[in-house]
Order: C-alpha cells, then structure tokens, then sequence
C-alpha cells in the first residue's frame, strides 16, 4: 500500500539558513556580553550550533531532531551554560522550536515521532532539571511545546484542505456518475426500440448503428462510473398532479407498443405526488420495459401503478442476445439508489412463475 503523502514543511536549506543567522547573532550577543568565554568554550560551542545547522539542512527535521537536541544540551549544560542563563542562547530556542514544528509536521508514523520527540524530551527535562526557578523550567520547556503544537496545527490544517478538496472530488464524481447514469438509461430505453422498429422493418442498417450506438454508450458510462450510486438527495421540493404521473406512464407504454412490445396497463395515480417520487415512478416504469425488451424478447410485460406503487412484470422468456450484453450495470442500482432517496423501496427478482418482476414502495402523504 503506497505511503500516504506527508505535509509540506519549510524547506530544509531555508530552516538551515534562518539558523545559521542565529547562531551568528548568538555568537556576537555572547562575545559581546561574556568575556570570560572567549576561547576554547566559545568555539566549542559555536562549532555546535554549526553542526545542529548543518543537519537541518542535509536531512529531515525527523532525523535532524536529535542532533539539534544533543548540540542544544551542549549549549545549555556545558561551557555555556551562564550565557544560556542569562537568555544570550537565542539558537537554542529557535532551533528546537522550528525542528520541533517541522518534525511535527513531517513525522510519517510512531517510530518517527519517537525519533524525533524522545531527544527533545531528554533536552526538556535535563534543562528544566538544571534551572534554578519554576521560570527557567518553563522556559526550557516552552521552545519544544511551542514548536510541537505549531506544527500539529499545520499538519491539521493540511488535513483538513485535504478532506475538503477530496469532499470536493468525490462529489463532482457523484453527480457525473449520476448525469452518465441518467444518460444512458433514458438513451437506452429510445435505442433499443429503435433496434426493435428497425429489425421488425427489414433495415439491418438502421439497426447496426442503433446497437453500436448502445456499446458505445455503455463503455463511456463504464468508464465514467466511479461508485455504484449518487450519494447527494434528489430535490423533492414542488409536486406533480395524479394527470401528469398517468401521462407520462401511458405515453412509456404506447412506445413501447409501437416498438412491438405486449404491454398492458392497469390502475393508475389517484392523488399528487411529490416531484421526486414523480419522476422516480416513471423511471422505474421504464427501466422495466427496457429490461424486458433486452432479457425477456416477445414477452407480454404487465404494468400496474398504484398512488404508493408500481410494478412492471412479465412471464419466462429468452433474452434478445444483440440487446442483452448493452447494459451498464447502472440501471437497477441508480435505480434502488433513488427511490430509497425518496423514502420507498425498490425490488426486482424471479417471480414464482418463473418470469421477473420489478417493484418500487413509495412512502408518500397518501400512502402512510
């Protein structure tokens, strides 16, 4: 499984320089104010605040950690000790500080964390164990904790812009997912009675470019789908009159009759529907007479609507094999994935009789 990849810290050559200026102010502040260092125990130490320098800038804050806590207890308990009292160490607190917030940001998992943070503890508590005040102490401690927790909050800050922008991803894949899944079943159910009409009509033709139309349009949808389903709910607002639902129904119906399909209708929508379950209605009225007409070839589909339901069914029958393999498995699971959107159920399966049978429960003001 690929490493995940890790926040953006500052660029090492840039904490090194920043550094690298401190440590020479920190050697002006000292020689100016004590003397007394002047000599073995001054370069000792500004060859340490180097070295800390130089492994900021060749490695990683993780692994630079423990250099840079090793040169600062140098600093802090050796020759330098009174000028660190004093607070004329100025590199020591900003280089624990920045490498303490880069590691921080850059630590990949528990082993680097105790790479990077088991050093610095040492340098706080040795350092608080040598001050001679609860200040001192807390002062000691202060660069590490400071510099921790800034560089948490960066790579929490990250984290979320990452979430955000997958949100952001993943809901522009839903709803092209959904357009593409909307495209081809509506595309779909014309198609295929164009194939029916041409075949009936003697124009092979007609018929060749209607069933390469359909494999075209299955392999763009297979292509497009990244989930099995929209996640956003579908607008529900408004409603739409019994008249409506019934016409649309019908209309499904006399195309499919005019593509040569057996279908009768029975029973219809006696009150209003909200829009939604509206629409959802139809959709599942045309998803099975284009499933019949693929999978159940010259079968008799029935159709029952009902103002809480609807049912296409239809007996045994061979599939249509130039019609059956143009599907792209998007069409029952959009399908069940809108009407529970919408507060019903949809099921689809053998009948007793051995035919299929699809059947959507719409939970609706009339139907509760």
């Amino acid at each position: 499984m690929p490493r995940r990849p890790l926040p953006r810290a500052p660029h090492s050559a840039m904490l090194a320089a920043l550094l690298a200026v401190t440590a020479a102010g920190t050697l002006a502040f000292v020689v100016a104010l004590f003397p007394d260092l002047r000599g073995a125990g001054l370069w000792s130490g500004a060859a340490a605040m180097a070295l800390g320098s130089l492994a900021v800038g060749v490695t990683r804050p993780v692994y630079a950690a423990p250099a840079v806590a090793a040169c600062a207890c140098f600093l802090v308990l050796g020759p330098w000790a009174e000028a660190t009292e004093a607070g004329a160490t100025i590199w020591v607190a900003v280089a624990v500080s920045l490498v303490a917030a880069a590691a921080a940001q850059t630590a990949a998992d528990r082993r680097e964390v105790v790479v990077a943070f088991v050093p610095f503890a040492v340098f706080a508590v040795a350092t608080a164990a040598s001050a001679q005040s609860v200040l001192g102490a807390l002062g000691a401690l202060s660069p590490v904790l400071g510099g921790s927790t800034f560089g948490l909050w960066m790579r929490l800050r990250a984290a979320h812009r990452e979430r955000k922008a997958l949100a952001e991803r993943q809901a522009r894949a839903d709803e092209r997912l959904e357009l593409a899944a909307q495209l081809h079943d509506l595309a779909t159910a014309r198609l295929t009675r164009i194939v029916i009409a041409a075949r009936d009509a003697g124009a092979p033709g007609i018929e060749a470019d209607a069933q390469a139309a359909l494999g075209d349009l299955r392999r763009v949808v297979v292509g497009l789908r990244t989930a099995e389903a929209p996640r956003e709910s579908l607008a529900a607002d408004g409603s739409t009159p019994p008249g409506d639902v019934d016409h649309a129904v019908r209309e499904m119906v006399i195309r499919a009759r005019d593509a040569g399909q057996q279908v009768s209708l029975s029973g219809g929508v006696g009150t209003a529907l909200p829009r939604a379950t509206a629409d959802c209605l139809t959709r599942v009225v045309e998803e099975g007479l284009t499933n019949a007409r693929k999978h159940a070839a010259g079968a008799p589909v029935t159709v029952q609507v009902s103002d809480h339901s609807v049912e296409v069914s239809n007996p045994a029958a061979h599939p249509d094999a130039s019609l059956a393999d143009t599907g792209s498995g998007t069409g029952l699971t959009g399908l069940a994935a809108r009407t529970a959107l919408v507060g019903g159920t949809l099921r689809h399966g053998r009948s007793v009789d051995g035919g299929w049978a699809l059947v959507a429960d719409f939970r609706t003001e009339a139907g509760r």
